[in-house]
């Protein structure tokens, strides 16, 4: 894969998802990470969908950037996390 593009895939149950995953620029700008790794910030990502909604609800193609508008308990979560705050 591209530069933080990365592939997931998800077991939950009976259910296998498979995962197209992209961390533009402009949302590690916003996450604001001293240091990242892209395998595990990916992970986390997962995690925190997978804890609100089951893995078949979670979009094939994600973009993290778009969560950003629509859950303000995204970013400060994910930077928790990460072990950022």
């Amino acid at each position: 894969m591209a530069d933080h593009e990365y592939a997931a895939e998800v077991h939950e149950g009976a259910e296998t998802t498979t995962h197209h995953v992209v961390l533009t620029e402009d949302f590690l700008d916003d996450l604001a990470l001293p240091e990242f790794d892209g395998a595990a910030l990916v992970e986390e990502i997962l995690r925190y969908l997978l804890d609100r909604e089951p893995n078949t609800s979670v979009p094939r193609e994600l973009d993290p950037a778009a969560l950003v508008g629509r859950d303000a308990e995204f970013l400060p979560e994910l930077r928790r996390r990460m072990g950022a705050e």
